[in-house]
């Protein structure tokens, strides 16, 4: 059976975003140690302090 155009346009717009996730997906394993380090470095690994009442200080 054939697609109509409006199945094959949804077909190509999902193998686009596919493969968009997918090249995001491997330059971020690529880069992930470098990403750790650099959040680390930065201060944004560390969790915020809070006071006993539960409020950010």
């Amino acid at each position: 059976m054939h697609q109509s155009r409006k199945e094959q346009g949804v077909e190509r717009m999902s193998r686009r975003m596919l493969h968009a996730d997918r090249r995001e997906a491997l330059i971020f394993a690529e880069h992930e140690e470098e990403i750790e380090a650099a959040a680390e470095f930065g201060g944004f690994a560390a969790a915020p302090k809070r006071s006993p009442k539960g409020e950010h200080m």
